[in-house]
């Protein structure tokens, strides 16, 4: 199997895209553009004429040594491959991680299933997903009990939703609302930098709940890849969450595009509640972690 080293500055742009695009495990995060607006520095691993592909995003730790990491709003990076990802595939992958790297914390898709003996601390992960190709009562039928209260409560406090808000205007209400951390700031800007870019290929939209005064309480931004619609940025204030606002959101995304065939990603591993409330599904990722440095630091 002919996998070689590329830096990102060499990477074949069109070849690399392409490949995310016709993979049987492609999605959003995979792509060339979304990877330089999340990460800094990345470079790749590639089979072949790009028939697979397989991004390693970098930092400077301690000492100036680089370390293999996942950076914010990308849920998971992985092997992408046109080809069938069997474990001989993944293994080869992961053999080919430059030994450079001796601090390795990174999140690979759910066909990436490592393989035992691979070397790494393995940690499974789930991300829920709801399929949408049946009658909005059908699936509502599969919401619980507090959920259908909440959005009764949200429906009379008379919320309104909008799919008409500016991408400034979702990456402000999630730099106030969001808990504060050190990349913040960084996430904010990238933020901008993902919905205009998803805008001017027509993937997607912003969406909001507010008040007949105009006060938002809740926004997303929905990304539609690969058979699926990704939730982006569910992010609700105080008193939204009071009353309701977020989920009424999804709701809303449920119902209008029930009995299509699409998928709904709920993409907050962290924060499975609402998902599971809403009958979606567990679908398991994975975690590897391998630090071979001198007492963690060298």
């Amino acid at each position: 199997m002919d996998i070689r080293y590329i830096r990102g500055s060499e990477v074949d742009k069109v070849k690399w895209n392409s490949c995310v695009h016709y993979a049987t495990n492609g999605n959003i995060f995979g792509y060339m553009w979304y990877l330089d607006f999340v990460a800094k520095d990345w470079d790749a691993l590639v089979e072949g004429d790009y028939e697979s592909v397989f991004p390693l995003v970098w930092r400077e730790g301690l000492l100036g040594r680089r370390e293999l990491y996942q950076p914010a709003l990308m849920r998971e990076m992985g092997v992408y491959s046109i080809h069938v990802l069997s474990r001989p595939r993944i293994q080869a992958f992961l053999e080919s991680i430059p030994s450079e790297f001796r601090n390795i914390n990174i999140v690979v898709n759910e066909q990436n299933t490592p393989p035992e003996g691979a070397g790494f601390d393995i940690e499974q992960q789930a991300n829920h997903q709801l399929f949408l190709g049946r009658p909005y009562e059908e699936l509502f039928d599969g919401f619980s009990t507090h959920l259908a209260s909440r959005l009764q409560q949200a429906e009379d406090e008379g919320l309104i939703l909008t799919s008409s808000l500016k991408p400034e205007t979702v990456a402000d209400f999630y730099r106030r609302h969001s808990p504060a951390h050190s990349g913040l700031e960084h996430n904010y800007h990238a933020l901008h930098r993902i919905m205009y870019n998803v805008l001017h290929r027509g993937w997607g939209f912003a969406s909001g709940a507010m008040d007949r005064n105009q006060n938002l309480y809740a926004v997303n931004f929905f990304i539609y890849s690969h058979g699926k619609v990704l939730s982006l940025v569910p992010v609700e204030s105080p008193e939204g969450r009071r009353l309701g606002a977020l989920p009424y959101l999804f709701n809303a995304l449920i119902r209008s595009h029930a009995g299509r065939p699409l998928i709904l990603d709920f993409n907050a591993p962290e924060d499975k509640e609402l998902a599971e409330q809403f009958g979606a599904q567990p679908n398991a990722f994975y975690r590897l972690k391998r630090d071979k440095r001198i007492l963690g630091l060298i």
